[in-house]
């Protein structure tokens, strides 16, 4: 059966190594006790080149300082972002109105994000393993494979092991979903191949230096830009029986 889906990163000698497929819904699990938004952003843009749709989920918001989760929201606008906590069931009911049948999501994210942890809590039952962090902060890899969970609100949930290093295989179009800001302001420069970088007629540039754009979030775009592989327009862009994008 076809694929409508395809969740991948870029493996070693740059084949793709898939991580999941058909699935309705990328979870980029961030955690707030250690954001990365260039992470988070590097995600965002994987999932988009899935043909999923990215919902970013931060957990253990009762160890996150509210301004590092303000400036996350801020900075992905236009992207869904639930702020939750297992511990307290803040932004639950918020993801559990997210998978209804017949969604199927996926967690993306590190080790020791809470991805299992956060399946329990959807579950309402200890369903799988879960371990602490080590003492510098960083994940264990507690999840070694991964499971498919049927949830109480009627969707699927897939739990993943934590990715440590992630080489984006995205495409132009995923990039530019995941900056819209930038893509907009692009569309003003002189020259239609900019590189924004040292071009005469830069809007983008422009707007960085009027405080406009968040230089950080071109910086962003520039690494992932970088990596970008072909197109693939055989793929699907959605569940079977759904047009395909013009």
């Amino acid at each position: 059966m076809p694929r409508w889906s395809q969740l991948g990163r870029t493996g070693h000698g740059g084949a793709l190594q898939v991580l999941a497929a058909n699935v309705d819904i990328v979870c980029v699990v961030a955690p707030g006790d250690r954001l990365s938004l260039p992470r988070v952003e590097r995600e965002i843009t994987i999932a988009w080149a899935s043909g999923a749709r990215p919902v970013v989920v931060v957990t253990k918001l009762d160890r996150t300082r509210p301004a590092i989760a303000a400036e996350l929201v801020r900075r992905l606008e236009g992207v869904t972002c639930v702020l939750s906590s297992s511990q307290t069931g803040e932004g639950l009911d918020e993801l559990r109105s997210l998978l209804v049948a017949p969604v199927t999501a996926v967690l993306l994210g590190p080790s020791g994000a809470g991805k299992s942890t956060l399946v329990n809590a959807l579950v309402g039952e200890e369903r799988l393993a879960t371990g602490a962090v080590r003492a510098d902060g960083r994940g264990r890899h507690t999840t070694s494979a991964r499971r498919l969970v049927a949830l109480p609100s009627g969707g699927c949930l897939i739990d993943m092991p934590g990715v440590r290093t992630l080489a984006a295989a995205t495409t132009a179009g995923a990039v530019a979903r995941t900056f819209p800001e930038v893509d907009e302001l692009a569309q003003r420069c002189r020259f239609g191949d900019c590189a924004h970088e040292s071009e005469p007629g830069c809007a983008v540039r422009a707007a960085c230096d009027a405080g406009a754009l968040d230089p950080a979030r071109l910086a962003s775009f520039r690494r992932l830009r970088a990596e970008l592989v072909p197109e693939r327009r055989d793929r699907w862009r959605g569940r079977p029986g759904e047009p395909a994008p013009q």
